[in-house]
């Protein structure tokens, strides 16, 4: 991390309220650099039809174009490329995808925005960050349940996450840390930018366009104000006994040491993200009891893919493509069991 960087995140650090104003700067033609050295070599086109390598071919000339572009207010943001993946149910994901450009002011946007994000989000948070990874929040789940007073699981889905957040509560959860105009004219332009599907353009009025680079971190963002903070300041001194959240991404599950607790949390739970414009999933929402007496198999870092473990009747894995998955087997009857 850049001194100036390291600077930023002693600063969001120190003062959990301030407003950065002049963030824009950071965006030199070195972070521009950077950011498309970290970019995929082997990720698909845009719109653009440009490729890593092709950009590559005349990058030390690119590069400061796309600068000057950026400081002269010349840079425009091309629209999304729909492509749709499977799923493990069987459907399809809609993603979209950016032009290559997009794609590097994006990185380099994001590496500025983390240092201080990084300070806010919570430890329970582990999805697209730095340094954390699906292993890190299985471990995590292995010591609440298995170590700790859990004697309860909450699971709930949210349904067509990064489609269904709501832009101008997103944009407002932002500016509570960044004030700089520059900054947040860019993040509107990407999250309002249209797909082009099938030959045409298409908008919408909600969604951040999962496949954008800067998708995840403005994800977290909203769930850090929607989830987190309200679990961890306003749920937990409210319970009567011992509770957790775990979250990667949109998947979270939340732990608890009461029944009572699970229920209430549970009861309210769909209310605080209707309010948010989220909806949880009606068929993968409950709680079951946990004996949380051992583990199965716990995931190593050696492994290429976390393992499956299993407390009681639980079962939960890594996804593919990120997150995590309850699965079938033991805890296929477990809703309804308690």
């Amino acid at each position: 991390m850049s001194t100036e960087l390291s600077r930023l995140s002693e600063l969001a650090k120190a003062g959990k309220t301030t407003r950065f104003l002049s963030l824009a700067h950071l965006l030199t033609p070195a972070a521009l650099m950077a950011a498309f050295e970290g970019l995929r070599k082997d990720a698909s086109a845009g719109v653009d039809d440009v490729t890593y390598r092709e950009y590559e071919q005349d990058v030390w000339r690119n590069i400061p174009t796309l600068h000057h572009r950026l400081v002269s207010h010349q840079y425009r943001v091309q629209p999304l490329r729909r492509v749709y993946i499977p799923k493990e149910n069987g459907k399809e994901r809609p993603i979209s995808i950016p032009a290559l450009e997009d794609k590097i002011v994006q990185k380099a946007t994001v590496t500025v925005l983390s240092a201080i994000y990084e300070q806010d989000f919570l430890a329970c948070s582990y999805g697209f960050r730095p340094g954390r990874s699906p292993h890190d929040a299985l471990d995590a789940i292995r010591r609440t349940i298995c170590y700790g007073a859990t004697t309860y699981v909450l699971e709930a889905d949210i349904q067509s996450y990064f489609d269904r957040i709501v832009r101008s509560e997103l944009m407002a959860f932002v500016e509570r840390r960044i004030g700089d105009s520059s900054i947040l004219r860019l993040i509107r332009k990407w999250i309002h930018i249209g797909v082009i599907e099938d030959g045409r353009l298409l908008v919408t009025e909600t969604g951040t366009g999962q496949g954008q680079v800067i998708s995840p971190l403005l994800a977290n963002i909203y769930l850090h104000y929607v989830l987190d903070e309200w679990f961890e300041h306003e749920v937990k001194p409210r319970l009567r006994g011992m509770a957790a959240e775990i979250r990667y991404a949109d998947d979270f599950i939340l732990c608890f040491q009461h029944r009572e607790d699970a229920e209430r949390v549970l009861n309210v739970l769909s209310k605080r993200f209707a309010r948010y414009g989220l909806t949880l999933h009606p068929g993968r929402r409950g709680y079951w009891r946990s004996a949380a007496r051992c583990v199965r198999a716990v995931p190593t870092r050696r492994s290429r893919r976390p393992s499956i473990f299993s407390v009681s009747r639980m079962c939960v894995r890594a996804a593919d493509g990120g997150g995590l998955r309850f699965t079938s087997g033991p805890c296929a009857n477990a809703f309804g069991a308690v």
